[in-house]
């Protein structure tokens, strides 16, 4: 038996399964064509069509509960119209959602302590709390080996740091290797106290 659309809504609002089924068959093309309608927009926007389907399928289920056959529109007009606001509103969303990522997002070119973003991401050697911790003992070591040691023990250890060996040391502060090496078991005995 073939029911007027307001005899329908009137059972919906008793939770009648049969005319929301019946309803639903009849006026489900009007999703396809909405749909249909922004394809491009979801494809530009690289929106998921899936949940664009989700939210044209809610918007026409709160039209069917929410229509009332008094007023002027005609059943088929207020699902159309309930179920594109609805997709034009998930598009907004969506395209603000989108810009804030992009407006937030971080250039692979920036430099974070002389090392590019790009080769921090993905590097599971990096991790820049341990960086960052490391750096603080590093310079918390350095603070106190400078009081600790002379300045000419000072001179070789800085060069030991920059991988000099005892022939380039000695070459370089005008010492000979066996002052070299004598100099650097002092700076050994000294700084094994200091730990």
């Amino acid at each position: 038996m073939n029911y007027p659309d307001n005899e329908l809504t009137y059972y919906l609002k008793d939770n009648n399964e049969d005319a929301s089924d019946i309803l639903y068959d009849k006026y489900k093309y009007i999703i396809e064509v909405v749909l249909a309608k922004y394809k491009r927009v979801f494809l530009a926007l690289n929106i998921d069509f899936d949940e664009a389907r989700q939210e044209a399928n809610l918007a026409f289920s709160k039209a069917l509960y929410t229509y009332e056959p008094g007023k002027d529109a005609i059943l088929s007009t207020f699902i159309t119209l309930v179920v594109e606001r609805r997709v034009r509103s998930f598009i907004r969303k969506y395209e603000t959602t989108k810009s804030k990522a992009f407006n937030d997002a971080i250039s692979l070119d920036l430099m974070l302590d002389e090392i590019a973003v790009e080769d921090i991401i993905g590097n599971i050697k990096y991790e820049p709390l341990k960086n960052l911790e490391a750096k603080d003992t590093l310079e918390y070591l350095s603070n106190k080996v400078e009081k600790v040691l002379s300045k000419k023990e000072l001179e070789v250890y800085n060069l030991l740091m920059d991988c000099n060996d005892y022939i380039e040391i000695s070459k370089k502060l005008n010492m000979t290797p066996k002052q070299v090496d004598n100099t650097i078991q002092r700076m050994r005995t000294k700084l094994k106290k200091m730990i």
